[in-house]
């Protein structure tokens, strides 16, 4: 439960899987005089590296865009002609490099302190870079307490004393990570259509953080929609809109359990939960009870629910329907697996996800399971 709450929040120290093999970057590039990027610095250790590389990213790999030697002393000299305000990565092997979000023209010193490249880099002449780089470095004290908080709930994990502890830790990691987001909101705010978010913006939940996540996104897409990296959140971010608490639930229309295709729509005057499950999937099965006290309570009093299976077989399907008492009529599937239409049409990358829809056809709430749904139900069917 605790490690669930734990946001990945690394760059260097930190982890880019999550952001730059999602979706990796291509351009073309120009080598007009005017548009020469110099990048030029010293390595306090060079080591045996006699090259430093600045890379773009291909559809499957990274490939070179610019090189430049080493010399002896560490310093190094590298030119590349930047046509866009752009991201790249500084390297001087798989192991050791740096991002820079980097424009046409400018005069990049760097100075690098340790052996190897990272945020202790001093940095001057990239404005987007060095945003990226200080506010990484103002957020790490809170990452400190959060890699403490972890490690002692891990150690409780055997203590006599576990249950007592961890409401503690728990309200401590939450009360930490919700200071390092005000600080980042407020840093961010500052100049919210910056490319530097890219790194920073799963800070932010899209269900609870919308409005202001919106805000980056259209600022971005304006600045810059050539960058693949905002195509990709842009994306989201749409589809997020789509199904925004407040918005009219897009409509599903699938086979149910004979074949007939059934609507979202036909329920409309009621409180519905779509429910996104499937029969493999152990978490949706131990949520399934949940599911089927909320539907005897509160059925009466006009509550429906609406199950699109992402199920590819239809016998372990139906079987699972009959075995968890799913008893209401309204289970739908494509027996797509992960391309189930319904699925696309909310964004959902993760199951059990579930949707609550008012009378009127509106989204009220999502993600809710056992008393948080309980509780909005007895709010909505008074």
């Amino acid at each position: 439960m605790f490690h669930s709450l734990t946001l990945n929040f690394t760059l260097m120290r930190y982890s880019f899987a999550g952001i730059f093999f999602a979706c990796l970057i291509t351009f073309t590039v120009s080598a007009q005089k005017n548009k020469l990027t110099t990048l030029s610095g010293k390595l306090a250790d060079k080591g045996a590296f006699t090259m430093i590389y600045l890379d773009t990213l291909s559809q499957k790999t990274s490939e070179d865009f610019a090189a430049a030697a080493v010399e002896a002393d560490g310093k190094f000299k590298l030119t590349a002609p930047v046509e866009k305000t752009n991201i790249f990565k500084l390297r001087l092997d798989d192991q050791n490099y740096l991002m820079l979000i980097l424009e046409p023209g400018e005069k990049v010193n760097l100075e690098v302190p340790k052996a190897k490249l990272g945020v202790e880099a001093i940095i001057k002449g990239s404005p987007q870079t060095e945003l990226l780089y200080k506010t990484i470095n103002a957020l790490h004290p809170f990452d400190v307490v959060r890699d403490s908080l972890n490690k002692l709930y891990g150690t409780i994990q055997t203590s006599p004393d576990r249950d007592k502890l961890m409401p503690a830790i728990i309200t401590e990691f939450m009360n930490n990570d919700s200071l390092q987001k005000s600080l980042l909101s407020g840093i961010i705010r500052k100049n919210p259509g910056s490319l530097a978010w890219i790194f920073l913006q799963d800070k932010f939940s899209m269900e609870t953080d919308f409005q202001f996540i919106d805000l980056m996104d259209s600022l971005r897409f304006r600045a810059y929609p050539y960058n693949l990296f905002v195509q990709q959140f842009h994306e989201q971010v749409v589809l997020e809109r789509k199904t925004a608490v407040g918005s009219m639930a897009p409509e599903i229309t699938l086979p149910n359990r004979d074949g007939v295709a059934t609507s979202l729509t036909s329920l409309r005057g009621k409180v519905v939960l779509v429910d996104f499950w499937a029969s493999w999937c152990g978490p949706c099965r131990k949520e399934n009870p949940n599911v089927v006290s909320a539907y005897g309570k509160y059925h009466d009093k006009g509550f429906e629910v609406f199950s699109v299976s992402l199920d590819k077989d239809r016998d372990s399907w139906l079987a699972a329907i009959q075995k968890d008492n799913l008893s209401w009529p309204n289970h739908v599937s494509d027996l797509k697996y992960w391309k189930s239409a319904g699925a696309a049409a909310y964004g959902v990358t993760a199951i059990p996800y579930t949707v609550l829809i008012g009378r009127d056809g509106r989204i009220v709430a999502k993600k809710l399971r056992g008393d948080a749904l309980e509780q909005k139900l007895e709010e909505l069917l008074k």
